[in-house]
């Protein structure tokens, strides 16, 4: 038997431990000295006082070698060892005094003798109806299988980091703006991270990497990426050639994401932007849905009044409305169609070896932009103070987060944003701060309310 495994006292895999040895010795001791004293007689003979020490080292060992049976249902039972002890005296007493007399009375026990087995068993009889009675149920050992055994990846491992460490990082780091389960690299084994964004370049106390715990209890660690100055979001105050506005505000000016059209009523053509042009910029989550036709203001692109507000909705996760266009009102010829097609960001997205997204800008310009994370959640700053979005991709112009600079300014809210590849679109862009542009996606608002992108 291997000498490290023996030293594994009280071990769940079936190894013997010290104590269990010491025990087997005990009892091994006890049984050669009776069979050299009873065969190999010499000057002194086997007494009823060795006899009772014999028997009480052989029932030592035996507890030591088989330490279950003086556990109950939880661990060592005080009632066991009572009752075994009691035992063990009543038969050492007796093997003392009986040990050279032929008769019961000869050793001061009567005909009554019985009562003394009785008691003996009434004690373990009621031992044993009390454990029972007292026994909490234990749960079922968990086989190796299931959840405890699986594979985790390490973009899995970062979910978990993430959810573990994020509002501690928050509290702790209070310049820590955003945290992320981002992509590092699709090509190694650590193929994920956790980023964590800053407003500014103070990184004191920061880990480098985090622990998590497991299903199946065990920890693993998983690195951190540090962004540092990423400054506080804002909105970005069209596509090419148009900007948008109410009439009540002309200089308050938008630009525009992409054309719509219901997929329930063929009557309905309008273009897509940001709903903070409809409150000028301000956070303002009254009036979600679609808008009655007091609350419809008359909108203008290029100065020029084209439609009214049909639709607006503006909460945790989106920042969208939907203008809804004269009848009579002709789009620009150079107007981008997307044959209602997404592009869903995935990580594959990330880190791309070279720009993979375009946004379209207002005055005739375009640019392209290396998506750089995704299902972020920030504060954005309108006038009126923050609200919190969730669900926002991050557009750089760098595929390598700490170097990337921002890609947008304002008036640029409302931009379209597609996919350079399979020339879906992406989202629209909500604004940005010093290193990254924002974009929301918009599929599922308009899905559901029956618009589809033309």
């Amino acid at each position: 038997m291997n000498i490290k495994n023996r030293k594994l006292i009280g071990s769940k895999e079936n190894k013997i431990s010290i104590i269990q040895i010491i025990g087997f010795a005990l009892i091994f001791i006890g049984i050669i000295y009776l069979l050299y004293k009873m065969f190999c007689p010499l000057k002194y003979e086997l007494t009823g006082n060795n006899i009772a020490i014999v028997f009480f080292i052989i029932m030592l060992g035996i507890s030591f070698a088989f330490p279950s049976l003086l556990e109950g249902n939880d661990g060592l039972s005080t009632m066991r060892i009572v009752v075994f002890m009691m035992t063990n005296v009543i038969c050492m007493l007796l093997l003392k005094i009986g040990w050279k007399v032929s008769t019961f009375e000869e050793i001061g026990i009567d005909a009554n003798w019985v009562g003394i087995i009785a008691f003996v068993f009434g004690a373990k009889a009621t031992q044993s109806y009390f454990e029972s009675k007292l026994a909490v149920p234990k749960e079922k050992a968990v086989a190796k299988t299931g959840v405890a055994s699986l594979e985790y990846t390490n973009a899995e491992i970062a979910k978990l980091a993430l959810a573990q460490n994020e509002q501690f990082l928050k509290v702790k780091f209070p310049n820590i703006l955003s945290i992320s389960d981002a992509v590092h690299d699709l090509n190694q084994i650590e193929t994920h991270v956790i980023a964590l964004y800053l407003k500014d370049n103070n990184t004191v106390g920061i880990p480098d990497k985090l622990e998590v715990k497991m299903p199946d209890g065990s920890v693993k660690t998983i690195a951190t990426e540090i962004v540092k100055n990423v400054g506080v979001g804002k909105i970005h105050y069209s596509q090419l050639h148009t900007e948008i506005s109410n009439s009540e505000r002309p200089d308050y000016v938008g630009s525009i994401c992409c054309a719509v059209k219901s997929s329930s009523s063929g009557n309905l053509i309008g273009v897509l932007s940001s709903a903070h042009i409809y409150t000028y910029g301000n956070y303002d989550d009254n009036y979600n849905g679609l808008l009655n036709s007091y609350q419809q203001k008359p909108i203008k692109l290029n100065g020029i009044e084209v439609g009214k507000w049909y639709l607006k909705i503006m909460n945790h996760n989106q920042d969208l409305g939907v203008i809804g266009l004269n009848e009579n009102q002709q789009m620009d010829a150079d107007y981008k169609k997307f044959n209602n097609t997404y592009h869903v960001v995935t990580d594959k997205d990330i880190r791309s070896a070279k720009p993979n997204a375009t946004i379209i800008l207002k005055n005739g310009t375009q640019k392209d932009a290396y998506i750089i994370d995704y299902n972020i959640g920030l504060d954005i700053y309108y006038d009126n103070g923050p609200s919190y979005k969730k669900d926002i991709i991050l557009l750089g112009s760098s595929p390598v987060r700490e170097k990337s600079i921002t890609l947008t300014e304002g008036g640029n809210s409302g931009s379209c944003v597609y996919h350079k590849e399979s020339n879906a679109i992406i989202g629209m862009l909500l604004g940005g701060n010093d290193k990254f542009s924002f974009v929301l996606p918009i599929q599922q608002t308009l899905n559901s309310f029956n618009l589809e992108v033309i």
